[in-house]
Formats: C-alpha cells, sequence, structure tokens
C-alpha cells in the first residue's frame, strides 16, 4: 500500500455538479484549469488557519498550524488536486516512456501527446514499465486514460452505467469516451464604473465537473494525530470555497473520506514519482535532480497576495518541479519546502504606497513539499 488516504471533493448539499475558477497565470480572468496544484491549495489552508486566530508565539504573524510544515517536519503531506470519477482518481501521467502493444500504438498515434491523466491501474502498469496491451478507455478528448479492469467501477455509477436499454459493451465505451468529464467555459460579465456609469464587458473561466466527477486529494500522514486538524480546516475551506470568484457562487464543496490509494508498484527501488509540486531543499536535492535517472517540467509559479489594510501585491515568483516527475530518489530523497514569498521592495524600487520592505506583516506561505510515490528501477522491471 503507498499509505495515501483519499478524499473525495464532492458537491455541496443541494448541488448535482462542481464549479471552480482555478486561474492560470495571465492578464485576466478568462483562462481557468481543471485542477488546483498543492502549493495553491497549502495556501488555501493556511488562509482558514489564520482566521482562526491560532498564531503560532515568535513566528512573525503566521498561524500555529503553519510552524511544523516550515521548520521541515511536516505532519502530513499533500498532492495537488486531480480530476476524478466516482471513486476512481485520476492520476498524473509520468515522464516514464509508455510501453505499449504496437497495433494499440499504431491506433493512437499521435494521442499519446494529449494524454495527461491515468487511472491507477494504468499509473501503476507505466510506472513499473508493463505494456499496456489492452486499449484503454480514452475520454476528454484524449487527456484520460482508464483500464478495460476499472470499467466495473464505472459500471457502479448511475451517470455512467451501461444503460439497461439494449446498449453493447462497444457503444457503451463508446459513450464514456465521448462524455465529459469536466468542460471549461469563459462567462460573459459586465462591471460598470460607481463614478461614469460607464459599463465594460470581460469575461470569466469556469471548469465545472460532469454529475459523479469531480476532484480527489491524496495525502500521506506522518502524524496520525493530525489528520482532525486538517479535517477541520478541509471543512471550513469547503464553507469559505475554493479558487477564485466566490463572491460570484464558485468554489462551494463538500468533501468525503475514501479507501487508501492502492497501488500495484511492486518493490520499492530509489526512484519515485511526484503527486506535488515540489521545491528542492538545499544543494543536496537540487544536484538529484540533475541525475540523468531524474525527469521533470518546471513551472513557474507566481500571483498576487490579498492582506488586510494592504493593497494588492505581486507576491515573488518560484520555480516549482511540475506533478508527474520522476525523481532519483537515491541521490538524496525529495523533501522539499516551504518558501516564504511575500513581496519585499527595495529604496531602489519601492511600492508607491508602502515604500521600501516587506510588503506585508506577515509571511506569505507556498508548498514545495514533495509528495512521492517510490517505483521500481528500470533494471528491476
Amino acid at each position: 500500500m503507498t499509505g495515501l488516504t483519499t478524499y473525495q471533493i464532492v458537491p455541496p448539499p443541494g448541488a448535482a455538479t462542481l464549479s471552480f475558477h482555478f486561474g492560470r497565470q495571465g492578464i485576466g480572468l478568462e483562462e481557468a484549469g481543471e485542477t488546483l496544484p498543492s502549493d495553491s491549495l497549502f495556501a488555501a489552508l493556511v488562509a482558514q488557519a489564520a482566521m482562526l486566530g491560532t498564531a503560532a508565539p515568535g513566528a512573525d504573524g503566521a498561524p500555529a498550524f503553519a510552524r511544523p510544515f516550515v521548520d521541515g517536519a511536516p505532519p502530513f503531506t499533500l498532492s495537488s488536486l486531480f480530476p476524478r470519477l466516482g471513486a476512481l482518481p485520476l492520476l498524473p501521467r509520468p515522464l516514464l516512456k509508455l510501453e505499449v502493444a504496437k497495433a494499440l500504438h499504431d491506433t493512437i498515434g499521435k494521442g499519446f501527446k494529449k494524454l495527461r491523466y491515468l487511472s491507477p491501474a494504468l499509473f501503476a502498469t507505466v510506472c513499473t514499465g508493463q505494456e499496456i496491451s489492452k486499449p484503454p478507455i480514452i475520454m476528454q478528448a484524449g487527456k484520460v486514460w482508464i483500464s478495460q479492469a476499472e470499467l466495473a467501477e464505472l459500471a457502479a455509477l448511475k451517470s455512467w452505467a451501461r444503460s439497461a436499454r439494449d446498449e453493447t459493451e462497444q457503444a457503451w465505451q463508446q459513450r464514456l469516451s465521448a462524455t465529459p468529464l469536466w468542460s471549461i467555459e469563459s462567462l460573459p460579465r459586465v462591471t460598470v464604473d460607481r463614478a461614469s456609469s460607464a459599463s465594460a464587458y470581460y469575461e470569466v473561466g469556469r471548469v465545472t465537473y460532469a454529475p459523479e466527477a469531480g476532484l480527489a486529494l491524496l495525502v500521506r500522514f506522518t502524524d496520525a494525530a493530525s489528520r482532525e486538524g486538517f479535517e477541520r480546516l478541509l471543512t471550513l475551506l469547503a464553507e469559505s470555497g475554493l479558487g477564485g470568484r466566490r463572491s460570484s457562487g464558485y468554489g462551494a464543496f463538500s468533501w468525503q473520506r475514501g479507501p487508501e490509494l492502492a497501488l500495484d508498484l511492486g518493490a520499492a527501488g530509489t526512484r519515485a514519482v511526484l503527486l506535488s509540486r515540489y521545491l528542492p531543499a538545499g544543494d543536496q536535492e537540487l544536484a538529484a535532480l540533475r541525475s540523468e535517472r531524474s525527469a521533470y517540467h518546471l513551472v513557474r509559479v507566481g500571483g498576487w497576495v490579498y492582506s488586510l489594510g494592504r493593497p494588492s501585491q505581486r507576491r515573488q515568483r518560484v520555480m516549482m518541479v511540475a506533478e508527474g516527475a520522476v525523481l532519483d530518489a537515491g541521490a538524496a530523497p525529495a523533501h522539499g519546502r516551504v518558501a516564504d514569498v511575500r513581496p519585499v521592495y527595495s529604496p531602489a524600487r519601492p511600492h508607491p504606497q508602502l515604500g521600501s520592505g516587506p510588503g506585508t506583516d506577515h509571511p506569505v506561505y507556498r508548498s514545495g513539499l514533495a509528495l512521492t510515490v517510490p517505483i521500481p528501477d528500470e533494471e528491476v522491471r
């Protein structure tokens, strides 16, 4: 077992679907994604803890909840939020070669480039270097692959089950492939200037999940006693809303605890696959990224910070390793660190209102703590 507890993000009471605005870095609000990265989720939990007013002594205004994470002794580690279909979490495609039967390879063709998420069974198949021989159920325009062996889980879902009518197996699988798990659209909005009454048109991106689909969160608890506090913050976050545009009705959700994620990965080796964003801590972890056994993409993480009594400001940017990376854990285990990205201004480049110095009187955290699953070494396949 992987030691990962699954939390299913489900619609709030009275709602049939989930809707969020998970913004992407850019000029406007039009862009939205289907998932929320682990650093943003951690920041949202810290904000909920700060609202409770539990400051840690000598912690520069930070809530007590954040202190063990900053000190390098986290009681738990979070994944990013990934899509989910029923109880089936969809995991990021590992940066490994996909071993695929030739006939299947010829059928899929350039579709390999679109793949982003794998069902747990296919994730384990790729991580252990086995061949994908049976055609997967390809959904969401090629972004999602689900194995034939996991179709039984979909058959138990009311919205996705095989029709009681005379629907053949082939027709059912074709219907599954054609039905979107989520849809992203830009909704029109108008704002009116209070002084001139002039109107301005803009659009806001929204991701909506199909019935019985949603998001999944994976958590590894190193301190079992921390589970209660984490779930309390998750409940508060569900009531406050997740992502942007919450005043427009986006972001409300409920959650339920699922079973521990079961992955048949065989004997663990000295490599690991990343399920969160990762910010290396120290030279040794940076050196491990340069190993020829590591493969990763980098993502530049920026954005804004909103602090009570202060103007909106851009937080400092950091470069993080994206989900799905393969890390050489033999060279150095990936632990990661939490960075304080509050804006800091110099006398040479002061803020027009705040002058020089820190832009807030409290830290602004982005978590780069790594959540990984060990996988076999190449020669142990």
